[in-house]
């Protein structure tokens, strides 16, 4: 009986079995030690690329030269710099918009100013029935004689309101005997406007300052014309000397 045992432990064909099992383990195990291995390889690759990568990606120093590859570098503007710019840009705006309303204003102003002092008007609205004759007399049905005719006769209605030819001041009030009640008034162009033939009622004094087309007075009656229909009679003058009221007023009028 023992001598079989020795047998079976000695049978050099289960031996080499035993050795080949052996070998096909540590070749198993080699295998997956490689595989193991290859797979961390390739997980820890794309870390480092992508860690690479990611170190590309961030932004670098700002250069501190002018330049960076040929192309001039300007350094960007700051909040509060903007802001002051951009509140002196308005209030330099602002300033040249004012001179400009100022000078605008001062312009219309001037026109206006000098539109008023070259404004005129007619007394009253007629026509002329006897115009200025300083040297050839003419015939006067009242008087029944050949006179002179200092100055120009304008048909109007009775009692209608008589207008201030230009501005001017008030120079005379007084009631002539041959023109009936007169307002002398001196204008602002230089020009004297006598208005003869009004009522009574006058309505500015000496003195006054009056405004073109204020009205001055009303039509009533010339007592050295009383035979003509009613009209006014207005006389002009300039540096005292008597002048033809109808060139002034088709001139300015």
């Amino acid at each position: 009986m023992k001598s079989n045992t020795k047998e079976k432990n000695n049978n050099p064909k289960k031996n080499a079995g035993f050795y080949i099992a052996l070998a096909l383990c540590i070749t198993a195990i080699g295998g997956a030690a490689w595989t193991t291995y290859s797979s961390v390889l390739d997980y820890q690759t794309p870390k480092e690329e992508s860690s690479a990568q990611s170190e590309d990606s961030k932004p670098k120093d700002k250069p501190t030269d002018k330049t960076v590859s040929g192309l001039e570098y300007s350094k960007p503007e700051s909040k509060t710099e903007s802001s002051e710019k951009t509140t002196n840009t308005i209030l330099e705006s602002s300033e040249e918009s004012s001179e400009l309303s100022i000078e605008e204003s001062s312009s219309e102003s001037s026109e206006i100013s000098q539109e008023n002092e070259n404004k005129f008007i007619k007394p009253i609205d007629g026509k002329i029935i006897k115009g200025y004759s300083p040297e050839n007399p003419v015939y006067s049905k009242t008087m029944g004689d050949w006179r002179v005719h200092e100055g120009i006769d304008i048909t109007a209605d009775d009692g209608e309101k008589v207008r201030a030819y230009s501005d001017g001041i008030v120079k005379k009030v007084y009631n002539d005997e041959l023109l009936g009640y007169s307002i002398e008034i001196e204008h602002n162009n230089g020009i004297t406007m006598i208005y003869s033939g009004l009522s009574p009622t006058i309505l500015v004094k000496e003195g006054e300052s009056v405004s073109c087309g204020d009205y001055i007075g009303a039509v009533f009656t010339i007592p050295s014309e009383i035979m003509d229909e009613v009209h006014l009679h207005l006389t002009a003058k300039k540096d005292g000397k008597l002048i033809d009221a109808q060139a002034v007023l088709e001139k300015n009028a």
